[in-house]
């Protein structure tokens, strides 16, 4: 009976790293200013993925490190997956200062070597534990037809930074000083449009020097938005040189969790899940109680949550602030205005809040109070986005005016009062903007922006329609 459960369990991990289990996107970038090496890194997934981080100290002559996975995989509902996630490593960093992480492309054609064995199971593992250098990786590599590595990219990059892009087709090595790596394959120059990389770069051309403010504001800029199927969930801002992971959850760009490998690995083997490291989301929490029993016990229990258990919950987001505009966009318009009056108590300084009292307040046809906020907002600001868009309406025109999409090369408005593409609105760079005027129709509004080649929502204004990639941005035109 024990050899057979064996043998059951060694057939099931054969199973389980054959199989491709790659992220669907992400953004991988390495900043070395001749000082540090950053990596900078969102894994992009399902919003409902979940992440663990593995650490696994040095022994028999294997070098400590860490791995990190996600735990959605769903094959035999009698086997813990969870348990077993770390055979199917997403990224992992060494002691010495080796990182890993894959992108997710098109399949390519995969190179084969009679003379060559064909790798059958993941390589991260192997090459975390053996290998310092990207030099020792390759090396390590060039033994195999990695016959798995079809639909990713591996990128390898090392404490001296040095990095190399692998694939089961193709090696490209190090051209430049700073790069970043989206979900298109590289080999011979091979782009394709991509404004994660794009303003990646961007901002990796522009920088001197990095610090963790800077890798983070790349990051962020980077990141993939709800409302959107693959989201940003995890993004990691790594020093190799220091072997320190700066973790990020959920988008959340406010709250850090810093960790030191070193410290992590003179605790012994363990795992811990990446949401733990943060406070949880309030929100499942205050929709429960407005279910039940209305909008005073809702707002009773935020303040006494905000009082009792500040530690326990993230009160530091927006996850609150979006709950109360999701209100707004159910017609629920007084209640989110008693959130948003809450909020406001908190936190007077806030621009988006005041602009959101001021569209709660003119969606209840409350004129002078809506731009009483609107002003506040824009004498602080006059170029405060969101407080322009709903609050300079003249007549039906709106400004568009965008601080997203550095990178790219042409931006568009459209809607439906453009047709679609047929008469799209083109968007001027002014001053670190994209900006544009147009006359909108009172009531409903739908829009998004097409940059470069590819379709964008508002990234500022989060009242959308549709799901997916049929997403689109709404606002109320007075």
């Amino acid at each position: 009976m024990l050899k057979s459960n064996g043998l059951l369990k060694y057939a099931f991990v054969v199973f389980f790293w054959s199989i491709s289990l790659f992220a669907n996107a992400c953004t991988i970038f390495i900043a070395n200013d001749g000082k540090n090496v950053w990596i900078g890194n969102n894994e992009d997934e399902v919003q409902s993925t979940k992440y663990r981080i593995w650490f696994y100290p040095a022994q028999k002559g294997n070098y400590g490190y860490a791995i990190w996975t996600d735990l959605n995989i769903k094959l035999f509902s009698s086997i813990n997956l969870k348990m077993l996630s770390y055979l199917n490593p997403q990224g992992g960093l060494n002691e010495h200062g080796l990182f890993l992480d894959y992108t997710a492309i098109d399949a390519i054609p995969i190179v084969k070597d009679a003379n060559k064995e064909d790798r059958k199971k993941q390589v991260a593992t192997d090459l975390l534990k053996n290998c310092k250098t990207v030099d020792e990786a390759l090396a390590y590599l060039s033994k195999f037809n990695l016959i798995k590595l079809n639909s990713a990219q591996l990128f390898i990059s090392d404490a001296t930074g040095n990095y190399a892009t692998v694939t089961g087709g193709y090696v490209v090595k190090k051209k430049n000083t700073n790069f970043a790596l989206t979900n298109y394959s590289i080999n011979n120059e091979h782009k394709e449009a991509c404004h994660r990389r794009d303003v990646a770069t961007h901002y990796l051309n522009q920088g001197t020097s990095f610090q963790l403010g800077d890798i983070t504001r790349i990051l962020e800029k980077s990141a993939q938005r709800f409302p959107y199927k693959y989201t940003t969930n995890v993004s990691m801002a790594v020093n190799l040189k220091a072997t320190t992971i700066n973790l990020y959850y959920k988008h959340d760009f406010t709250t850090v969790a810093s960790l030191s490998l070193a410290e992590e690995l003179k605790k012994g083997k363990h795992h811990q899940d990446m949401e733990t490291f943060f406070p949880e989301n309030i929100t499942p929490v205050l929709e429960n109680t407005y279910k039940n029993k209305g909008i005073t016990s809702t707002i009773a229990q935020y303040n006494k949550l905000r009082e009792t258990s500040y530690s326990k919950y993230n009160f530091k987001n927006d996850d609150v602030l979006n709950l109360a505009i999701g209100w707004i966009a159910n017609e629920q318009t007084g209640d989110a205005l008693e959130l948003l009056n809450c909020l406001y108590e908190y936190d007077t300084t806030k621009t988006a809040i005041q602009t959101w009292i001021g569209v709660a307040y003119r969606k209840m046809n409350k004129i002078a109070e809506s731009n009483n906020f609107f002003t506040k907002v824009l004498n602080q600001n006059p170029n405060d986005y969101l407080a322009t868009l709903w609050g300079k309406q003249d007549s039906g025109k709106i400004t568009f005016k965008l601080t997203d999409f550095e990178a790219a090369e042409r931006v568009w408005l459209v809607g439906e009062f453009t047709n679609g593409l047929k008469n799209p609105i083109k968007m001027r760079k002014e001053n670190g903007y994209w900006t544009c005027e147009a006359i909108l129709p009172k009531g409903d509004v739908s829009y998004r922006f097409v940059v470069d080649n590819s379709y964008y929502v508002d990234s500022k204004n989060v009242l959308h329609i549709g799901k997916d990639e049929n997403t689109l941005s709404k606002m109320y035109v007075w």
